[in-house]
């Protein structure tokens, strides 16, 4: 029983991992073509896009970083220092993974409440960051307990999964 339903919730997640990284893939399209048009802008005709850095820095770059997190987590993008773990007797091995993996999706399950707080205290403020065009800061930081929260699940199943699969190996 136990097994089934945590295939579907990881069937279900791989789905919503897969739809966040091709989103966060478009936004990294959509900064390189922003960025090459305003630089061709800004120098052969003097004329920059005067948007680009800001839409690029608050909400682009930020929508990369934290859309893609879980996604690469799962296709094997983690990076983990294997120092001891090949001289620890193997029935210690997986149990402190697991204990690893339990902690790391606690420490981002908090790092995504304190993104959440951040986002709703900007979004029920209104707060801005004035320029030429005033930005909304919430949708700075929408991104943010969402990535965050995508990894915290990931991290809480691969902990649970019956069969423990490698670290930083695909899935």
């Amino acid at each position: 029983m136990f097994f089934s339903i945590h295939g579907r919730i990881d069937r279900v997640l791989i789905w919503i991992e897969n739809v966040a990284a091709i989103i966060a893939g478009c936004a990294a399209l959509i900064t390189m073509v922003l960025v090459t048009f305003d630089a061709i802008l800004r120098h052969l005709f003097s004329s920059p896009l005067t948007f680009q850095h800001h839409l690029t820095q608050y909400y682009l770059l930020v929508m990369v970083t934290m859309l893609a997190l879980s996604w690469g987590y799962r296709t094997g993008g983690a990076i983990q220092i294997k120092l001891l773990i090949h001289r620890l007797p193997a029935a210690l091995v997986g149990p402190l993974v697991r204990v690893g993996l339990l902690a790391s999706a606690g420490y981002i399950a908090a790092m995504t409440w304190q993104g959440y707080i951040e986002f709703h205290d900007a979004w029920e403020q209104g707060k801005l960051i004035m320029g030429v065009i005033d930005w909304p800061v919430a949708w700075s930081w929408v991104w943010i307990p969402l990535g965050c929260g995508l990894l915290a699940v990931r991290l809480l199943l691969d902990a649970t999964a019956p069969r423990l699969s490698a670290i930083g190996s695909s899935h």
